[in-house]
């Protein structure tokens, strides 16, 4: 069987909850997907003749520039957010205001509090760490200030990801301001289908992984929480950019989230090119709905020389079930459950 197209992603059942890494298997709780975005590129950001009519010129919450990047590497992404049952497993407790379901996204995360949760989940796993620091403060149990913070996304652990690889995995090939109305039709319909937003949601967060997800097989990419990225939020580069983390600082102390939430609105903040911006010690918490926090995040890994994967197809054992369809090295379904893109051709199912 050939490789995928760059463009798609190698989705892993969540059932299997495994990544395959040089022919061995790593525990990775909640399912990941392989990003195939090396030696691709895509216009991050959007230009003024872009905006929604009303808004300002400044762009609302977000910096305008739209620009190429290009990646040198491909990463993992995980399906959908970190659980608060993930979460209080590995950091011991659950600061989240909206509790009762443990599949509901952690929330009342600082930015750093997610930094050291990715640490705590590379160690776990033998992984080297992403993130380097010198000193730790802390108000009870939150993090609110990590001293002399460096990292370095070449290693193979576990991290929070980039503005721009959170955009391109959103995007997931698609074009328009919304990967989910690309045409710009029924944006609000159909932005209900992936998401929980204002209108559907109750006034608080939803457990992962309960809307349509993306066509690459992630969850809550928009609504429920907005997601903590890597970057500072600062003005983007007016040139292209290669595999970019960032700029180094920000001139208001903020640092990027995206995808909108389950008090927000589609057409506005549930466009690809869209943030918002928190400061990194920000729990972003909601006083006027009983106390929950509106930002989450999920992990992503840079795929290395040894942490890249493609499960091989084998034939089928008695006794197995069929896991994963791919047809000409697209995935199609998993666990007999259709998805809903792709193409007919030639198809390898992976056994279990």
């Amino acid at each position: 069987m050939r490789n995928p197209p760059s463009r798609w992603p190698c989705l892993l059942s969540t059932a299997l909850a495994f990544v395959f890494t040089a022919g061995t298997a790593l525990a990775a709780p909640g399912g990941m997907v392989q990003i195939h975005a090396k030696g691709q590129n895509f216009l991050m950001g959007m230009d003024k003749a872009e905006q929604n009519p009303g808004e300002p010129a400044n762009g609302w919450a977000f910096y305008l520039g739209k620009h190429k990047v290009t990646f040198t590497y491909d990463f993992l992404m995980d399906t959908a957010m970190v659980t608060q049952a993930q979460y209080l497993e590995l950091m011991k407790n659950n600061p989240s205001g909206n509790v009762g379901d443990m599949k509901l996204p952690v929330e009342k995360t600082t930015w750093f509090d997610a930094v050291l949760y990715c640490n705590a989940r590379s160690k776990r796993e033998g992984l080297d760490t992403v993130y380097n620091y010198s000193s730790l403060s802390k108000s009870g149990s939150t993090a609110t200030n990590l001293g002399n913070l460096v990292f370095d996304i070449r290693k193979s652990g576990y991290r929070i990801p980039t503005n721009a690889e959170y955009e391109y995995a959103e995007r997931a090939g698609t074009t328009g301001k919304w990967f989910f109305a690309p045409d710009g039709q029924n944006v609000n319909a159909r932005g209900a289908e992936v998401a929980w937003w204002n209108d559907n949601s109750g006034g608080k967060s939803h457990p992962v992984a309960t809307r349509k997800p993306n066509p690459w097989g992630l969850y809550d990419m928009v609504g429920n929480l907005f997601e903590w990225c890597n970057d500072w939020n600062a003005p983007y580069a007016t040139t292209d950019e290669v595999d970019p983390v960032g700029a180094a600082s920000s001139p208001e102390n903020n640092k990027v989230a995206k995808g909108g939430s389950f008090k927000t609105d589609i057409a506005g903040h549930m466009r690809i090119a869209y943030h918002y911006k928190w400061g990194p010690n920000s729990q972003a918490i909601l006083g006027a709905y009983g106390g929950i926090g509106e930002i989450g995040f999920r992990t992503v890994r840079t795929v290395t020389a040894s942490s890249g994967f493609w499960p091989q197809p084998q034939p089928r054992k008695a006794g197995t079930i069929p896991v994963l369809e791919a047809r000409d090295g697209i995935p199609r379904s998993v666990n007999g459950a259709a998805l809903s893109w792709g193409r007919p051709g030639r198809v390898t199912v992976f056994w279990r």
